[in-house]
């Protein structure tokens, strides 16, 4: 039981580690499936979602950038 509840603590954590990662994955996902149910062609569906997922990321990164101290 140990290793299960270490798994899911462990998919927990990397999805919910950063709050804007979250957000970006769950926004990808949710308007790829609302694009698809309205038969949106796939190019497009793939586009705006690989743009949100990197949009997430890029975000994330810059945040993690700023936050780093310099110098010394």
């Amino acid at each position: 039981m140990k290793p299960i509840m270490n798994a899911l603590k462990a998919t927990y954590y990397f999805f919910a580690g950063d709050a804007i990662l979250l957000v970006a994955v769950l926004l990808a996902f949710g308007l790829a499936t609302l694009l698809a149910h309205v038969s949106a062609p796939n190019v497009l569906v793939a586009v705006i979602f690989i743009a949100l997922i990197v949009g997430g990321l890029t975000l994330t990164l810059g945040r993690e950038l700023r936050g780093r101290k310099r110098g010394g």
